[in-house]
């Protein structure tokens, strides 16, 4: 009998984290299933809700773990730069069909406190992250001291969203470009 090597720490998490979303992507984000998860990865179901407790939690790390590498926060030294680099890798990640899924997810009603709370520690960990565009931006002087990063963040990623999911077209590169150096004139020094 043949014996199965235990997965353990880095590399469980890696398992699970891919194998979650190998399922996102086959059977939608709503019908993501623990027990399958588990298979595909090829751990116990208990070492997943040992580790994430609940599904909406699994999934929640999944989507950072994997938009972290589809929507890297570029460092160029230049708040405008550093934007349009986001904004563009964004509008592409929502393009995508499991980008697309996200957005949606975001935007429907969810009775589960579970999933409430895991989509709002989704969103806030990705917040963040971009967030620290404008602080670096701040730091350099490059917009003013009053400039709230949550909010360009959101204007931007809104913007984002908008086109891609509401109105069904997603925005030109050149577009995106006019948007984030409007938005960068608004909150430049004078």
């Amino acid at each position: 009998m043949v014996e199965q090597k235990q997965i353990r720490g880095a590399e469980l998490r890696r398992a699970v984290l891919d194998a979650t979303m190998r399922q996102i992507e086959t059977v939608g984000i709503d019908q993501v299933r623990i027990a399958e998860v588990a298979a595909a990865a090829g751990v116990h179901e208990t070492s997943i809700y040992r580790r994430w407790k609940t599904l909406p939690r699994l999934v929640a790390d999944a989507l950072v773990a994997y938009s972290t590498v589809e929507i890297p926060i570029p460092d160029t030294g230049s708040v405008r730069t550093d934007l349009t680099r986001f904004a563009l890798a964004l509008s592409r990640f929502v393009g995508t069909r499991l980008g697309a899924a996200l957005v949606r997810s975001a935007v429907l009603q969810a009775d589960d406190p579970e999933v409430i709370a895991a989509r709002a520690e989704y969103w806030a960990r990705r917040l963040a992250v971009a967030e620290q565009i404008v602080r670096r931006a701040k730091d350099r002087g490059e917009v003013t001291p009053e400039t709230d990063p949550r909010l360009v963040v959101l204007a931007l990623g809104g913007l984002i969203q908008m086109y891609d999911i509401q109105l069904g077209c997603g925005l030109s590169p050149e577009d995106l470009e006019k948007a984030v150096n409007m938005l960068v004139d608004g909150i430049s020094p004078r």
